[in-house]
């Protein structure tokens, strides 16, 4: 279980492979990458190196003084910088396709593609307010469900993370995406209740290169609910773009 200690926080990463090109897997909100590392050998037989990733103050990284979106990708930059990653395959899920965004903006020439997830450059009033919501009743401690708890040393980052996404109503990506112009894989599930499909066609729309494929009968995260489907996808999108 490796760590790689950063400026300010130990990231908690798994890998498998090696080279400077790596497929690379950011975890949604409060999340951890321990269900794709789960299914590390069936991407390795197609990607020469498989990473996946903590965010700080959730999985198993450890907890920061502060949290923000930036810090994030920063993060992952550094990350993938003490690896050895030239390139790479960015896949996020939800709160993890926010993060992939921002490091697109921040890194472009770091990014072979980008694949977004059931996730979103811009949020409505209503979303913005429930992605708030999430957060402050996970502060409280008032949420029922035991899946949804969060634990006392993630709280912080979790609830940073949540408002992070409710400022993308205030704060959009969108007029932005125009800059993000390697290969972009946009995904949703057309029975996705927590993020809908509405911002991935906002995504496709905007992104330069972009193709957009929306998986009627899946739900939130398309790569959990239909892996070897999302898998062929990936894998003919990543050969149409010479990427591997």
């Amino acid at each position: 279980m490796p760590d790689m200690k950063l400026d300010d926080v130990t990231i908690h990463y798994e890998e498998v492979g090696s080279g400077p090109l790596a497929y690379v897997f950011c975890p949604g909100l409060g999340g951890d990458g321990q269900g794709f590392v789960e299914h590390f050998s069936l991407w390795h037989q197609h990607f020469p190196r498989v990473i996946s990733w903590d965010n700080r103050g959730a999985g198993q990284s450890s907890e920061a003084a502060k949290y923000n979106l930036p810090l994030c990708a920063g993060d992952l930059d550094g990350l993938l910088d003490k690896l050895g990653v030239e390139k790479a395959i960015l896949h996020g899920v939800s709160w993890g396709g926010v993060v992939v965004q921002q490091f697109a903006l921040d890194h472009l020439e770091k990014c072979a593609a980008i694949i977004l997830d059931s996730t979103s450059s811009e949020v409505n009033l209503a979303a913005s307010e429930g992605w708030y919501k999430r957060g402050e009743t996970a502060r409280q401690g008032t949420v029922q469900q035991p899946e949804t708890q969060v634990l006392p040393e993630h709280l912080d980052s979790y609830v940073a993370n949540a408002r992070a996404i409710a400022g993308l109503r205030e704060h959009p990506f969108t007029p932005r995406l125009k800059h993000i112009t390697c290969p972009a894989l946009v995904v949703a599930g057309g029975q996705d209740a927590t993020a809908g499909v509405g911002g991935s066609v906002i995504l496709s729309r905007n992104l330069p290169t972009s193709r957009l494929e929306i998986f009627q009968d899946s739900g939130h995260s398309v790569v959990r609910h239909k892996r070897d489907e999302f898998l062929n996808l990936t894998l003919e999108f990543c050969h149409g773009h010479g990427i591997i």
